[in-house]
């Protein structure tokens, strides 16, 4: 059924498991409870996973490497019954009100502003699973290789849930050695690989070899377009679909050539943005409901997406836009940058200024930063303040808090 690094487990084991989720208070019934759950074991929590959507109870995935007070929080901002930390033994109860619905019970990532708490029901997953296989169109027997969390959307639902509805045996990894990722990536010739940009850098880095990838899915945040070059060098073809917390996967592009290229909507919802000439917000319509993503993009006269930035990173110089990822793409492709971020700060005359940090080994100096911007962006996107820095720090799906370093 599945893979945990290189240990396969049956569908009689997962059966077997169920059974023993049968003996638990909170889970005998759990068609009734919201369980938030923080497990160590990945084969323990993909179970009991299973078991819940199962039996159309609610839960809440928490990461595991989430202390014991934070998973806590988590728990009572979701309004959950009990939380499960650790192991299944010594649940934390927090309230005995029955829910009414089953849901998958998501919190936003808080990049631009405070975590709240996503709902979503068994039929409308089961509805973007369905969808999602369509639109990718991928063998049964290609496996895919997850080396993403899978308690985010990206890596649970897309990466596992959707890849065992279609017949797929997925093959998890929990181990972050990228080492040990290309050893996987080898066991497995033909593949379709999920993982973060910021994995996926790290191990064109580290390999050698002329293809080491197949076919490779990102998600999560732009690829710098320099990236993207050294990655479409080393693959057979890279994919990149494009979501949200609220909606799930929006859309898939087949074969990525630019880094904002989202392709096309998967048919179980629709979406409205702006033109390349203007672009505007990305709005998805899903039966019934409007979702506002606060993504700026633009589609095509064919029909596919572009996402530009959040609506919050985008920066308004003098009434001239300017979307961080352009700036970033410039500022890596200077010799002797390794990593840049680009965000924005109040300006008394112009409204807001571009700022950029960037870490560099190589000895790069801030004026050269400046000299190599001049050539090759125009006025309103050359970054006015900018900082050297030894790290660029992450949150922990691999996106940066540019509203953040706005504020530092």
């Amino acid at each position: 059924m599945l893979f945990i690094n290189e240990d396969y487990y049956t569908k009689a084991e997962v059966a077997q498991v169920f059974q023993r989720y049968e003996q638990i208070r909170f889970l005998q019934d759990a068609g009734q409870w919201r369980v938030a759950v923080c497990l160590t074991d990945t084969f323990e929590w993909l179970t009991l996973f299973l078991y819940i959507r199962e039996k159309g109870g609610s839960v809440v995935p928490i990461h595991a490497a989430s202390p014991k007070e934070a998973a806590l929080r988590t728990a009572k901002a979701s309004k959950s019954n009990v939380l499960f930390y650790g192991t299944l033994e010594n649940p934390i109860v927090l309230h005995e009100e029955k829910q009414q619905e089953g849901t998958l019970v998501q919190l936003t990532s808080g990049t631009t502003g405070e975590p709240r708490c996503i709902f979503r029901t068994w039929a409308s997953i089961e509805e973007e699973l369905e969808s999602y296989n369509k639109a990718l169109a991928m063998n049964a027997g290609i496996p895919p290789i997850v080396a993403c969390p899978i308690t985010h959307s990206y890596g649970l639902l897309c990466g596992v849930m959707a890849s065992i509805k279609r017949g797929a045996e997925p093959v998890i990894v929990t181990h972050p050695n990228p080492k040990y990722v290309l050893k996987l990536l080898r066991k497995y010739p033909a593949h379709l690989f999920y993982a973060a940009p910021a994995l996926l850098y790290g191990l064109i880095q580290l390999n050698e070899e002329e293809k080491p990838f197949d076919l490779v899915m990102t998600s999560g945040t732009i690829l710098p377009g320099i990236w993207l070059d050294q990655l479409l060098q080393k693959s057979g073809r890279v994919l990149q679909q494009y979501g949200c917390s609220e909606a799930g996967c929006i859309s898939i592009h087949p074969a990525v050539q630019k880094p904002d290229e989202m392709g096309t909507p998967l048919s179980h919802i629709s979406i409205k943005a702006g033109t390349e000439e203007k672009p505007d917000e990305i709005i998805v319509y899903k039966k019934d409901q409007i979702i506002h993503t606060k993504d700026v993009g633009y589609i095509t006269a064919k029909g596919n997406l572009h996402f530009l930035a959040r609506l919050d990173d985008t920066i308004n110089v003098a009434g001239l836009n300017v979307y961080p990822h352009e700036v970033e793409n410039v500022l890596l492709e200077m010799p002797g940058v390794k990593e840049a971020v680009v965000y924005k700060r109040t300006d008394l005359f112009s409204g807001e200024r571009v700022c950029a940090k960037y870490v560099s080994d190589a000895g790069v100096a801030e004026q050269d930063i400046r000299n190599w911007c001049r050539s090759r962006l125009a006025p309103h996107q050359i970054p006015i303040e900018i900082i050297a820095a030894s790290s660029i720090p992450a949150l922990s799906n691999g996106k940066i808090n540019r509203k953040q370093l706005s504020t530092l």
